[in-house]
């Protein structure tokens, strides 16, 4: 681990730098990308309206990209986020529509619930020292049937001061995009000045000899886990605030479109780097992706056939840069 301990905390500050040329590789792409959008679609895709779509539908992916970037920092990933998402919009509407819950008591349900969740992964992943795959791909199945038992096809009737959270706008942007970037700001500041959070990136780069200087590794993940579920819980709550619906499927194909950006803005399977202003390039990158699939007229049962591709795409790139840094 290229890191100096004193009392257990790393010094170095690479991780602050480390991402840096694949973010900026990345913006390359973004600005080319807008500039051949600009070109061949002037009128549907550079106008205020069109810009406003694309950030309202990036905004969930957006947040839980932040938790997933802090997760895969530490060396793990998770592969329910896209289910506890679902679930903790279900149960929220459930418990309002149903149940006949106040707003803000069903919202702080949801979030501990969704928080419990992701801890229960962290639990499993860190002291039974089950493989993250296995974990994740288990609870994905077990959180979409709750999802799909508790709300059938969607849970509809919301009241206006539910809505309002995902509908209203401030400056003329939906109140979701403000959410992710206080998040994103936040997540930021703790990840470069935080003592507690700058350990993710030594426990992804080398959990051992994070052990051996005095770090709870294990503490550490299933912190990372227990936000990623709490951050889950928050899109999924927001997602139905915005369509008015808490849809049971509403976060499906959303781990594969996360991961793939959290991968392209700089994170890396074996852990240890990246950071939250790469995650969110990411996003922007498969954003405008998915915003030219429509513009294109590509059918939108593709859309995951591409982010695939890109996705494996990105995973190879990555195996590269590792060996060629260790060579």
């Amino acid at each position: 681990m290229n890191a100096t301990l004193v009392s257990g905390v790393p010094t170095s500050t690479a991780p602050r730098t480390r991402t840096w040329s694949r973010e900026v590789d990345l913006l390359i792409v973004i600005y080319l990308t807008v500039i051949l959008l600009s070109i061949l679609y002037p009128s549907s895709f550079f106008s205020w309206d069109n810009a406003r779509a694309i950030l309202r539908n990036l905004a969930v992916d957006g947040m839980l990209a932040v938790g997933m970037m802090a997760l895969m920092i530490a060396g793990s990933f998770d592969l329910s986020v896209g289910s506890m998402m679902s679930l903790t919009g279900v149960l929220t509407g459930w418990l309002i529509a149903k149940q006949g819950w106040p707003v803000v008591p069903s919202i702080v349900a949801g979030l501990v619930a969704a928080a419990l969740g992701g801890a229960l992964n962290g639990a499993i992943v860190a002291w039974a020292r089950v493989n993250a795959l296995i974990t994740t791909l288990g609870t994905l199945k077990i959180l979409s049937s709750l999802a799909l038992l508790l709300g059938g096809p969607g849970i509809t009737n919301l009241p206006e001061n539910f809505t309002a959270i995902g509908q209203g706008e401030f400056l003329g942007v939906q109140l979701p995009v403000w959410f992710l970037l206080i998040l994103a700001a936040g997540g930021h500041e703790l990840l470069r000045n935080s003592r507690h959070f700058r350990q993710l990136y030594y426990v992804g780069a080398n959990a051992r000899a994070a052990r051996l200087s005095g770090i709870g590794v294990e503490r550490i993940q299933l912190m990372a886990f227990m936000l990623m579920g709490l951050i889950a819980g928050a899109a999924g709550i927001l997602f139905a605030a915005r369509v008015g619906t808490a849809l049971s499927t509403a976060g499906s194909g959303a781990e594969l479109r996360v991961i793939t950006a959290v991968i392209l803005g700089g994170a890396s399977l074996t852990g240890g780097k990246g950071s939250i202003p790469g995650a969110l390039i990411g996003v922007v990158f498969i954003a405008l992706v998915s915003n030219a699939i429509i513009l294109i007229g590509i059918p939108s049962e593709l859309q995951d056939f591409v982010v695939g591709t890109i996705l494996v795409l990105a995973v190879a790139l990555d195996s590269w840069q590792t060996r060629a840094r260790e060579s």
